[in-house]
């Protein structure tokens, strides 16, 4: 049954009052994004009615009742001119926590052989920030970073490393996700219909003709020679019309099915990358009352940045609350922006004979 049309009232919840009215608002969601971030105003009466918010209160944002976002006051502007006085609060998910910080000095910095979801409970634990995993992989992996690197710096290379999709949801959650496990949109977003500004970007300034992954494979027992051991994999772009070469070089024990994989997937990300819409749509919800959401697939049809029912996936939103009224920015790309390396499971998660050795680092910072 289709949800209830609202005014996209949006409420944050701060020490126990609720506070609303505001003259403007700006809330972004990001794919790929540790953190949701918030901004909104209001204006200075003889009663402050913002007065109760401070920076690092914990908060919750709603619209129309419906939760968006969890997490801290992070910033409190009050402003005044001739005009009068302005106050901005802004804020950022639970998880700005993990994009700032380091460990605590003195805990593990080395996880050895477990699941993305053990691993990432691991280093949120310490944070009180939950992990969803909606990928459900068993194969194990390593996550080690060093005392003086933040948290967001070390899951980012192990996201890109073993490739992984991460962002956060509306209760502070870190999210371990698949592109477009957030479903599909109800509306198209269609020329004449519900889009207000559009905007295609085209840049090939950094897609190859050729990509070439190069690894080197274990060779424990020595018997064949070093450049016996040295593999070469590639993948071509027939998209792009001149010689263009990009080489990488992969660390640790590699196969020529992997050397391959990263290869085909280079190109298909660095393709995705090169080719960006960005809309602007008036209200924040669709016609069956649901609020756009990251992470969706949308169909578009557009005619003048020619495209035609083609479905393509929301990376970022922008709901924003002006003297205009309500709009939404929606960034789209193609799914393939996001291909991840899929390897094959090494053992499950029941397998509890090898568990995870940790490390840890109680040296001076």
């Amino acid at each position: 049954m289709p949800k209830k049309i609202t005014n996209n009232t949006v409420t944050l919840f701060v020490n126990g009052r609720k506070y609303e009215n505001w003259l403007d608002v700006s809330i972004a969601c990001t794919l790929q994004s540790l953190a949701r971030t918030f901004s909104v105003r209001s204006t200075r009466s003889k009663e402050d009615l913002t007065i109760g918010i401070q920076p690092q209160d914990e908060v919750q944002v709603f619209i129309d009742g419906e939760p968006i976002l969890t997490g801290y006051v992070t910033k409190r502007d009050v402003s005044y001119s001739a005009s009068g006085i302005s106050v901005t609060i802004s804020g950022a998910s639970k998880t700005v926590d993990l994009q700032d910080c380091c460990m605590p000095h003195g805990m593990a910095n080395s996880y050895k052989n477990q699941t993305h979801e053990q691993n990432l409970k691991a280093v949120c634990k310490p944070f009180g920030i939950g992990v969803v995993d909606q990928v459900k992989s068993v194969d194990r992996r390593n996550l080690e970073f060093s005392p003086t690197e933040t948290v967001g710096s070390a899951i980012t290379r192990y996201l890109q490393k073993n490739g992984i999709l991460l962002t956060d949801d509306e209760a502070g959650n870190l999210v371990i996700a698949q592109a477009g496990s957030g479903g599909i949109a109800h509306d198209i977003l269609e020329l004449g219909k519900n889009i207000l500004e559009g905007k295609r970007t085209q840049d090939v300034s950094k897609r190859f003709s050729d990509y070439v992954t190069l690894g080197q494979a274990a060779n424990p027992t020595s018997e064949l020679p070093v450049s016996a051991n040295h593999l070469t994999a590639m993948a071509q772009d027939p998209g792009i019309r001149r010689s263009r070469w990009l080489i990488k070089q992969e660390s640790g024990n590699a196969s020529t099915e992997i050397l391959q994989k990263k290869a085909g997937i280079l190109k298909d990300v660095r393709a995705g990358e090169s080719d960006t819409l960005s809309y602007k749509v008036q209200g924040w919800r669709q016609s069956n009352g649901e609020l756009w959401k990251v992470n969706t697939k949308v169909s578009i049809s557009d005619p003048l940045l020619e495209i035609k029912n083609t479905p393509l996936l929301i990376s970022k939103i922008g709901y924003s609350l002006s003297s205009a009224g309500s709009t939404v920015e929606l960034t789209c790309v193609s799914p393939q922006t996001f291909r991840l390396l899929e390897e094959k499971d090494s053992k499950v998660i029941g397998d509890t004979s090898n568990l995870s050795e940790i490390k840890i680092n109680s040296g001076k910072i």
